[in-house]
């Protein structure tokens, strides 16, 4: 019962609150946090489109690999996406390879769409907590970005390389050298770009709410 009620303190919005406290619902244990989700519907308003796109943005930057390899003048590529690999390297060099395990893909494939819900449902809250919603979604994003830049400065160190310069390796037992071509994509930045424009959208949040509901007086008139 405590999870559930410090689920409803984190995802329920003022407006909704308030509306259930003079309908006389409670709003506690698991009926109250299920309460949660078709109150914050009930007048759905969009007050960050901009975020909002954003977070579409960052998720779509997945679809494309975030930094390419090549090796030994093309023979070999590796695609690095947002969290797996495709690569022709040989069984002989994948040594070499930090290949995402299965469990970690569906953790972060998870974490993803978690941050696409946060952004989602931050956009569509009021006020100081819909913004901080929103924050939280582009440091995350960005941490992200980070992760994946770490997570290749690793990868190359441990073949004696840099993500600043292209560099030598031997192949085929020490015979033989082989030049490494290295770059980022333009997703990548894209994903890093949405990930700023996201966190700095919460400087206009509310600014321009979208409603999607009719208000009374537009009824009436009608």
């Amino acid at each position: 019962m405590k999870l559930f009620d410090l689920l409803i303190r984190i995802l329920i919005d003022n407006s909704t609150r308030e509306r259930f406290q003079q309908e006389g619902k409670e709003i506690k244990g698991f009926q109250g946090f299920l309460r949660v989700f078709p109150g914050h519907f009930h007048r759905l308003t969009l007050y960050n489109p901009l975020g909002l796109l954003a977070g579409v943005a960052f998720i779509a930057s997945f679809y494309s690999p975030w930094w390419h390899a090549t090796v030994d003048e093309g023979r070999i590529s590796i695609d690095a996406f947002a969290f797996t690999l495709r690569h022709t390297v040989p069984p002989i060099g994948r040594v070499f390879i930090i290949e995402t395990p299965l469990a970690l893909s569906v953790f972060l494939l998870l974490g993803v769409l978690g941050y696409l819900f946060l952004v989602f449902w931050g956009s569509t809250m009021a006020g100081m907590k819909g913004r901080l919603y929103i924050v939280a979604s582009g440091l995350l994003m960005l941490i992200y970005t980070a992760g994946f830049y770490g997570t290749l400065v690793y990868a190359l160190y441990r073949i004696g390389g840099t993500l600043s310069e292209d560099f030598v390796v031997w192949t085929y037992g020490g015979m033989r050298p082989a030049d490494i071509h290295t770059y980022f994509l333009p997703s990548y930045y894209w994903a890093i770009g949405a990930a700023a424009v996201c966190l700095l959208s919460a400087l206009i949040h509310g600014l321009l709410p979208i409603r999607f509901y009719r208000s009374k007086k537009g009824s009436e008139k009608e």
